[in-house]
């Protein structure tokens, strides 16, 4: 200690500031007057002056930092990390739950539907088409007499295994059933999914072209008649929607083309509310031919008022069924025919399960070729399962007027199925058939 009595603590706490230029004149005296007295402080003042103890002190504080900076940021990748791994985690698990639990709100695939109808009491069975999805909520709602059902699809698993059943009471009598959009059921009568399509382009004004088309599109028109161009006779009645065909045709298709245009025009005539008279021009072998089907000839064929089937889904029905449009798939142009490839997918909406498929193909109602499907592992089709049977050319003969007979094999004995379905003429043709039934009752197609 020096003769100024500061004791040494208090001088080299003191040395930081004074090193630094940081005490008042009157501190730096007496810091001073200290180490002239105190060789021992002095030696510590001149350590702490110099480079070497300035860069060992900032390399420690340096590091110091480098430290926390480095655990700082390891702490902040682990973070990251979990909130990414958490994230992912979490979309995942609404993949999943939106896939397999919630589904589709309102499906927009086709579904096959059986439905029971006493009174207000409706029993409602509903199953995808597609083998992927499972139905796994049926909703209801009433208003004067119309219910709307929607059902909810989500992809198929130990939740859902396909088809649900619910039942319904309505607050009164059921006149008509929806199902995702489609009529289903009407005035006491099962609707198929074809009739649907076709009741709902129902117009009033043949003199919208887009209207009228969208009818054509609802029976495949273009697909069997081939191209054509449309006139429209609106000036003064009888109102004529003319169509004017431009695919060649030979003379050996001429009788059944023209059945088609009859079946055709006997839909147009009962879904256009002021249409009169359909007329097709067309020709054959180079030589031209038209003709007309009147309201008065679809109304001799039908046996009541054409015009009631606009009124009715279940009227409409009667009148596809009686032309043989709700039975089978037409078809007609030899030029594809000669290449052509046609998928049936059969969807089994019976309650037994088939293990074989039987087939017998006719043109003309003449036997060409006969043959039989399974799968492959041997296994039955389930309730809800589509089996799909692939037809090559060479099975259609000529493939003209071509239809095709089915079977189905139950515990070792045969079934016929009702009705034979027309073959479409594309290649690549693909058609949806809905078998329904039982061994009881019998069994019969859908589409």
């Amino acid at each position: 200690m020096s003769k100024n009595n500061i004791p040494c603590d208090t001088v080299r706490d003191l040395f930081p500031s004074y090193i630094d230029k940081l005490t008042s004149d009157t501190t730096n005296g007496l810091i001073e007057e200290h180490l002239a007295d105190c060789a021992e402080c002095s030696d510590i003042l001149k350590t702490m002056q110099s480079p070497e103890a300035v860069t060992s002190e900032t390399t420690h504080k340096e590091t110091k930092e480098i430290d926390f900076l480095k655990k700082n940021k390891n702490r902040n990748r682990k973070i990251i990390i979990g909130s990414l791994v958490g994230a992912f985690a979490l979309v995942v698990v609404i993949l999943a739950l939106n896939a397999f639990v919630i589904g589709e709100a309102n499906y927009s695939g086709f579904i096959a539907s059986r439905v029971e109808v006493s009174g207000s009491d409706i029993t409602l069975t509903a199953v995808p088409v597609d083998s992927i999805h499972a139905i796994s909520g049926l909703t209801f709602e009433e208003e004067d007499g119309v219910v709307t059902v929607r059902a909810r699809a989500v992809l198929m698993s130990f939740l859902h295994k396909g088809d649900l059943r619910k039942s319904f009471t309505a607050s009164e009598k059921v006149r008509r059933i929806v199902l995702n959009g489609q009529i289903i059921w009407d005035d006491g009568a099962p609707v198929s999914f074809f009739t649907s399509q076709v009741f709902q382009t129902k117009h009033d004004y043949m003199g919208s072209m887009s209207d009228n088309m969208r009818t054509a599109d609802a029976i495949s028109m273009s697909r069997y008649l081939g191209r054509f161009t449309n006139e429209l006779k609106t000036s003064e009645k009888p109102y004529v929607w003319k169509i004017n065909l431009e695919e060649k045709i030979s003379q050996s298709q001429k009788t059944f083309l023209e059945d088609d245009m009859e079946r055709f025009a006997y839909v147009f005539l009962g879904v256009i509310g002021n249409l009169d008279e359909v007329e097709y021009s067309y020709t054959v072998d180079g030589e031209s031919f038209t003709k007309s089907v009147s309201t008065e000839d679809a109304t001799a064929f039908f046996g009541r008022n054409i015009k009631d089937c606009g009124k009715s889904p279940r009227i409409l029905s009667v009148l596809l069924s009686k032309t043989g449009l709700d039975t089978y798939v037409m078809g007609y142009e030899a030029e594809l025919l000669e290449h052509r490839n046609v998928t049936l997918n059969l969807v089994n909406f019976t309650h037994d399960e088939f293990t074989d498929i039987s087939y017998a193909i006719y043109s003309y109602g003449n036997l060409i070729s006969a043959g039989g499907a399974s799968h492959a592992n041997g296994s039955p089709v389930k309730r809800g399962e589509t089996f799909t049977v692939f037809f090559e050319h060479g099975d259609l003969g000529s493939g003209e007027n071509v239809t095709i007979e089915f079977g189905i094999e139950i515990d070792g004995k045969s079934y016929t199925v009702k009705d034979r379905f027309r073959v479409p003429s594309e290649d690549g043709a693909e058609t949806t058939l809905i078998l329904c039934g039982s061994v009881k009752d019998g069994f019969y197609f859908e589409q």
